[in-house]
């Protein structure tokens, strides 16, 4: 009878220590987004005249990065293509194997965004989420 009860225990005290990160990633996430309606009006702003700008979050609007890969078009050369039964959709994740970084010095002329990293597909330019690998955004055609 013993050895049941430990396992059991053991069991449940397993489950609660893997079950703790995830307690503690949705506290952060609640305390971001509290901090994030405080500053809201503050980021919108920003986003406004400037989208540009270390960290922070992905603007919904990328005429400017658009603007940027065609004024420096001389940093920004094409990736791998899909294979042609293989497509980029914006929320699902980057093919496995597929999207390719971006030269050094073509991310000195790209804003850079927290959790996320600038990829190269065909003559897209994706915005991916790093842990995830979701697309954010993809931007067609301008690394032509």
């Amino acid at each position: 009878m013993k050895l049941p009860t430990r396992l059991l225990a053991g069991l449940g005290i397993m489950m609660i220590i893997s079950a703790s990160p995830l307690l503690h990633a949705d506290d952060r996430d609640q305390h971001d987004q509290g901090r994030g309606g405080d500053n809201h009006q503050d980021n919108h702003q920003d986003d406004h005249h400037d989208n540009r700008g270390p960290g922070g979050h992905p603007p919904q609007n990328f005429d400017h990065e658009r603007q940027t890969f065609h004024d420096h078009h001389e940093y920004f050369t094409r990736g791998r293509p899909l294979p042609s039964n293989m497509h980029l959709v914006r929320g699902r994740p980057l093919p496995r194997g597929y999207g390719d970084e971006m030269d050094p010095r073509a991310l000195q002329q790209l804003p850079r965004y927290d959790g996320y990293e600038w990829r190269r597909v065909g003559p897209d330019a994706v915005l991916v989420a790093v842990t995830t690998g979701v697309v954010y955004t993809i931007l067609s055609g301008v690394l032509n």
